[in-house]
């Protein structure tokens, strides 16, 4: 080799930043004999041997430009192979809580904290169409959990009230689903709080306005259950959901049909149901045709309700759990009962109230044995009649109702215990407490998760 190394070369050579066709060529040059080259090389020989630093070197622009792309790169490996292993440990916590809860304190230490704490809150929500008493239990072991998290190396303060955020957002939907309204609301104030101590997060937000929706729709407070849901929407929006921006539009539905307004209900229900993934959550196809079965039965069409729950059940379409299924089946229970189909009625009404019984369940039990008074009562047995209204009112003495409620039920109580039993009394009391107040939803229209 006749030209001799750049001093730039022969520090590249050192620190392995020239090729390694270059690194031959220099190293022949250098073993050669070349005294000016290995002059100029002597200062960085001391890296050779693990004893010098590399120097400080200004990269160019197109350098500079490649190494921003290589840092990029390196980052998103990072958080993929990161995302990968978080999913792989919350799926081998999932797996482990299957054998039940008690199996947390046998839980190796590398599943524990977010691994556990997101398995955790999705058994809970397997749990909201079968058992709300298991997903209030997994639930609170979830909010225990995020409580105990300290900011570390990897989680900062801030990430941490997101993480809490989110287990109270559940804990409070699990009350909710439970029929316990204080519980839930106390739950969701505290999310509140740590929603504003975290990132603020626009689908945490949303979350929360979603479920504070829905407690807001369970107190009967409709006004404010959809300005909540406009504002989940708005968030769904910036968050870039547009599935679950649709499904806050079925829930806005939801409450309209609750005040009455049917046609709004409908055109919410349509806006929704075009912005939804039906691949990602086949229950809101479901939730579409049973929300509109029930808002036809409200405006006194029971055929039609009929003819749209058997398109539904032609189409194949399942709600997802048992809860949902006993809903169905009270719905088909007051669609026999409009419909003048007694018998029938009455053998679902009984179905509906053991099963929301025996699901501890007591509000909406005891709203189906009151309907179930008033088959009966229209069937001539007066003596099973009382007895269904009379427990039924036990049941709402001790669980509470709203005021307007409060008075016609006393009043409906006397006149069963005097033997005076009155059907427009009972009607107009069942009226009061199915729509949609006092956390039982009644049977009316659905969306809520």
């Amino acid at each position: 080799m006749d030209d001799h190394p750049t001093p730039a070369e022969l520090e590249g050579f050192v620190w392995d930043r020239v090729s390694a066709e270059r690194v031959q060529e220099i190293v022949s040059h250098l073993v050669s004999g070349c005294a000016e080259c290995r002059a100029v090389a002597a200062p960085h020989l001391n890296a050779l041997l693990g004893k010098a630093e590399p120097p400080p070197r200004v990269l160019t622009p197109q350098e500079d430009a490649t190494y921003d792309v290589a840092i990029d790169r390196v980052f998103t490996t990072v958080l993929r192979w990161a995302g990968e292993i978080r999913l792989k440990r919350r799926r081998e916590a999932l797996a482990l809580l299957e054998s039940g809860i008690e199996v947390l304190l046998e839980f190796p230490s590398h599943l524990r904290g977010i691994p556990v704490l997101e398995a955790l809150l999705e058994r809970s929500w397997s749990f909201r169409y079968e058992n709300p008493a298991e997903m209030v239990r997994y639930a609170l072991w979830a909010q225990l959990l995020a409580e105990k998290l300290e900011p570390c190396g990897l989680l900062e303060k801030a990430e941490i009230a997101d993480l809490q955020c989110r287990a109270w957002i559940e804990l409070g939907n699990a009350y909710r689903v439970a029929d316990d309204l204080q519980e839930a609301a106390c739950a969701l104030g505290r999310a509140t709080d740590l929603l504003m101590q975290g990132t603020r997060d626009e689908l945490l937000a949303a979350r929360l306005f979603d479920v504070q929706a829905s407690l807001f729709g369970a107190q009967r407070l409709f006004d404010l259950a959809e300005t909540a849901l406009d504002m989940a929407y708005a968030s769904y929006r910036l968050g870039g959901d547009k599935h679950l921006a649709g499904r806050a539009l079925i829930k806005k539905g939801t409450y309209a049909g609750y005040r009455g307004d049917s046609d709004e209900a409908i055109r919410l229900l349509a806006r929704g149901a075009a912005l939804i993934d039906e691949q990602r959550e086949p229950r809101l196809v479901y939730l579409a045709f049973h929300n509109r079965a029930r808002l036809l039965l409200d405006s006194g069409r029971p055929r039609e309700a009929r003819k749209v729950l058997w398109h539904m059940r032609a189409r194949g379409l399942d709600g997802g759990g048992r809860l949902t299924e006993w809903k169905l089946r009270w719905l088909e229970g007051q669609i026999d009962a409009e419909s003048g189909k007694l018998e029938r009625a009455e053998r679902a009404l009984i179905e509906v109230k053991e099963a929301f019984e025996e699901a501890e369940l007591g509000y909406k039990a005891a709203l189906a044995g009151l309907e179930l008074g008033a088959v009966l009562l229209r069937r001539g047995k007066l003596a099973e009649a009382t007895r269904e209204v009379l427990q039924a009112a036990d049941v709402f003495q001790a669980v509470g109702v709203r005021r307007e409620a409060a008075a016609s039920l006393l009043l409906l109580r006397k006149t069963f215990e005097l033997q005076k039993a009155d059907a427009v009394l009972l009607n107009h009391v069942i009226t009061l407490l199915r729509s949609g107040g006092d956390g039982a939803g009644g049977g009316r229209v659905e969306g809520e998760e």
